[in-house]
């Protein structure tokens, strides 16, 4: 069964999305997740961080973000001290 139009312009709370990000260090990059999240009412589906070098690498899988809000939190990583990089990077799920 289709749905109504209207539907399909709704947000899917149930959309997925992954932020990559780097930092100068764990405690930096654990800083920021946490600043980051405190705003943004998603929820965290997995955290991985990977040292590499003297940086360490982090990808974020979130939930119970639209796409806007995956972007916002994007920037506001990119804004914290010690982070260096961050991107959206993919979406997955039903829109």
């Amino acid at each position: 069964m289709p749905l109504p139009s209207a539907a399909l312009d709704l947000p899917d709370p149930e959309a997925r999305h992954v932020l990559r990000f780097s930092a100068h260090d764990v405690p930096a990059a654990l800083d920021a997740v946490r600043d980051g999240l405190a705003a943004s009412g998603a929820e965290v589906c997995n955290l991985q961080l990977k040292a590499v070098g003297v940086l360490v690498e982090g990808v974020l899988r979130l939930q119970r973000l639209d796409e806007d809000g995956a972007v916002r939190l994007c920037h506001r990583l990119a804004d914290l001290p010690g982070v260096l990089s961050s991107r959206v990077e993919h979406q997955w799920g039903f829109k």
